[in-house]
């Protein structure tokens, strides 16, 4: 693993000092800006509730500032972010807030096929399953490291070598689509390294296969395996999913999780990845307690909306969560929202979430069972993103 990020690393430099350095007399600058405060009511969020405790509601804001400067063959953006609860005061100390660059990153455009991409970054693959910007959080993901794209007649590939020095971790990515009229493949290969603990390292290989069934419907497949450590057994991770869109009834979409392992503590876990999207937005499964496996069959409906107006949309998704091995129930989730966008540069979501869940659950996650089984989680959001264009 060393050995390959090593020779990566030499590569890049190659390529970067063997090109003369063309200095660009068109440019042009854009900013943008975002201010999203978000209201939440937590009652069994992430943990299931126990009796006689009590639910939580907050605000918090998240606060962006992002420049972004680009030439024929240079781009650089800085974005900093500042995220706090309503009440904190604002000032200098450091206890006053989290204010940090979350994006600086240049980026080399050497051709019309290549770009290399060195600094802290967001780095997202297909519909962020293993490797996600995690974005709906107000914090949101940003790796450091070294990035090149390239443009084939086959598709376009992405490697990526990325730093976490605070846990440990190195990972090193390679992600290739093709794309045509009928169908879209994608594959991923991610190597996750511990330098404290070798048996928390990790390989992650598969691939994602979208096809056209007919002009209204698709068809999802994804195959996904990983070793852990120097282990030799496997886990994986396998998805379908059909979608059936209407004009008149929207986006209906129908498919089942299975995510596995060959024994208890080693099942597939996607560790960057964007799991409030995929396994309720409740996040009781990869983001708040750890899962050894799950099953998740879900139904999802989206459609537009016109109200006086106002452009909407609704998105409803039911969740029915088993053990891996199918042989218990966990719980049923229900997740429902509401966006309007009265401008192209303001957002509006209406959020709710219930989960009624079983005794196994509670057992699951070592909680008292309750009489009042409903959890509850829900939310209202403001999103103002506008955008400056300069040149």
């Amino acid at each position: 693993m060393h050995d390959v990020r090593f020779h990566i690393v030499l590569l890049l430099c190659a390529v970067w000092f063997s090109n003369p350095m063309v200095a660009q007399e068109v440019s042009s600058d854009e900013i943008l800006l975002q201010v999203r405060p978000r209201s939440e009511w937590r009652d069994g969020y992430q943990r299931l509730r126990q009796p006689g405790e009590a639910g939580n509601l907050f605000t918090q804001q998240r606060t962006r500032f992002t420049w972004q400067h680009s030439e024929a063959k240079w781009t650089v953006k800085l974005g900093f972010q500042d995220v706090r609860s309503f009440g904190d005061p604002a000032g200098r100390d450091a206890n006053y807030g989290d204010f940090a660059a979350a994006e600086a990153w240049g980026a080399w455009k050497p051709t019309e096929q290549s770009t290399f991409t060195f600094g802290r970054q967001i780095i997202a693959f297909d519909n962020e399953r293993i490797v996600g910007a995690v974005n709906w959080s107000q914090h949101g993901r940003f790796l450091d490291g070294i990035r090149w794209d390239q443009a084939w007649r086959a598709g376009k590939s992405t490697m990526a070598l990325t730093w976490d020095a605070p846990a440990n971790l190195t990972r090193l990515m390679f992600h290739h689509t093709y794309q045509d009229d009928q169908r879209r493949i994608s594959l991923l290969h991610f190597e996750q390294s511990d330098s404290k603990n070798i048996a928390t390292s990790s390989v992650t290989s598969g691939l994602t296969w979208q096809e056209q069934v007919s002009e209204a419907s698709s068809l999802l497949v994804e195959g996904y395996a990983q070793k852990w450590g120097v282990a030799s057994s496997l886990s994986w991770m396998g998805v379908v999913e059909y979608v059936h869109q209407s004009e008149s009834f929207g986006t209906l979409k129908v498919g089942a999780d299975w995510l596995e392992g060959a024994s208890a503590g080693m099942a597939f876990y996607p560790f960057l990845g964007t799991n409030h999207r995929h396994y309720g937005w409740m996040d009781h499964f990869y983001v708040g307690m750890p899962a050894d496996g799950m099953f998740n069959a879900h139904v999802q409906l989206k459609k537009k909306l016109m109200i006086r107006e106002l452009n909407s949309a609704f998105d409803v998704r039911l969740h029915r969560f088993h053990s891996s091995d199918l042989n218990h129930l966990f719980s049923h989730e229900l997740d429902a929202v509401w966006v309007a966008t009265p401008t192209s540069n303001v957002k509006i979501s209406l959020g709710w979430s219930i989960m009624t869940p079983t005794d196994y659950f509670y057992a699951f996650q070592s909680r008292l069972s309750s009489a009042d089984r409903l959890q509850h989680w829900g939310w209202v959001e403001l999103d103002f993103h506008p955008k400056i264009l300069m040149k």
